[in-house]
């Protein structure tokens, strides 16, 4: 069998409308970075998708974007990113310069906890490299309920823990491929942000609610309680967060 050229595994993946971003190739195992056709990266070695190119990012995202265009950032602006994470369901929003630009979800249903943050640290690792954000601003995680003696090993609170513990795994991942890519970054404590938009209600579920309105009242926008968390973080790091550090631009 003829050894594979990187000239021929480009020319082969651009039949598919995807691009090889890749510039060494030493064997069929060697991870290699592609760009799908609607401009998501994937990383996963030529074995892999040779015979059937499938972007994860793509087959997992049920929920669309607006148009799925990058929109340009104007000179001088500064981006945000905003991302309200979870393992299955994420909301995120875009910001410059204060102004909401876009908002969606990204969604992930593999079983299979590694998975999922893997799918997700390749979502945004796309969205960085495609949307040049000046600074992130991730939810930061808590502990939702103690139990009512406020015991964390009671066992009405083992899947509060359970919770807890696998969002701490994902938002390790998230802040290290941030930090690979040398973005400022901020973990936005859920009272903090809710506080700074005047978020009002009792429970979860009002709570929730009332950012619906304001995403509402605000943009003119009918979002989800996932979209709706995450636009708020995003009016939270423009108008508080970015503002506590140097914004170093891609231009």
């Amino acid at each position: 069998m003829a050894r594979i050229k990187i000239e021929d595994i480009r020319a082969e993946v651009e039949k598919d409308g995807w691009k090889l971003i890749s510039d060494n190739y030493e064997n069929l195992d060697t991870e290699l970075v592609f760009e799908c056709s609607e401009g998501h990266r994937v990383y996963v070695p030529w074995k892999k998708i040779r015979h059937k190119r499938e972007c994860p990012i793509c087959k997992d995202n049920i929920y669309k974007e607006q148009d799925g265009k990058i929109i340009p950032k104007p000179k001088g602006a500064t981006r945000i990113l905003a991302l309200d994470q979870a393992t299955y369901i994420t909301g995120w929003s875009i910001y410059d310069s204060g102004k909401l630009i876009k908002y969606g979800t990204f969604e992930t249903n593999y079983p299979n906890e590694i998975q999922r943050d893997n799918i997700i640290k390749m979502w945004l690792v796309s969205m960085i490299e495609n949307w040049k954000p000046d600074f992130i601003g991730l939810e930061d995680i808590q502990l939702q309920d103690l139990g009512k003696k406020g015991n964390i090993y009671a066992a009405d609170n083992v899947v509060g823990i359970q919770t807890f513990k696998t969002l701490a795994h994902l938002q390790g991942i998230l802040m290290e491929a941030i930090y690979e890519k040398k973005i400022p970054y901020e973990l936005c404590p859920t009272p903090t942000w809710r506080a700074h938009c005047k978020v009002n209600g009792k429970t979860k579920t009002d709570k929730k609610r009332s950012m619906q309105i304001l995403a509402k009242k605000w943009f003119d926008v009918s979002v989800s309680n996932d979209e709706a968390d995450a636009i708020g973080i995003g009016k939270y790091v423009s108008e508080v967060a970015a503002k506590k550090v140097e914004i170093v631009s891609w231009e």
